[in-house]
């Protein structure tokens, strides 16, 4: 069965909320253009979740194209809960204790 909705963890919306201000401030519209990407790996991830490997303790990982930033899921329940979107540059596996 198809996971049919995402699930963001709140500190993932937090972490979306932080990389637009960042993004913003670079330049007029580019937060913008980093939802729009993560709406895209979303929409990809839906279509079919298990195509990206298993990353740490059971979650798969989505790295967006023109950010430096990973999509952290996991599938459960017929849904996609996005754990982290985390920054590359980041200590790995911060988002472990959201699990």
């Amino acid at each position: 069965m198809k996971p049919k909705q995402v699930k963001y963890h709140p500190e993932a919306k937090n972490e979306i909320q932080e990389a637009i201000k960042w993004y913003d401030r670079k330049a007029d519209g580019l937060g913008l253009e980093f939802v729009f990407e993560v709406r895209q790996a979303e929409t990809t991830i839906l279509q079919d979740p298990e195509v990206w490997p298993f990353y740490v303790y059971e979650t798969r990982r989505y790295l967006l194209k023109r950010f430096p930033f990973a999509i952290v899921y996991l599938v459960s329940r017929g849904e996609i809960q996005i754990i982290a979107v985390a920054h590359g540059k980041r200590k790995p596996a911060y988002w472990i204790g959201r699990l």
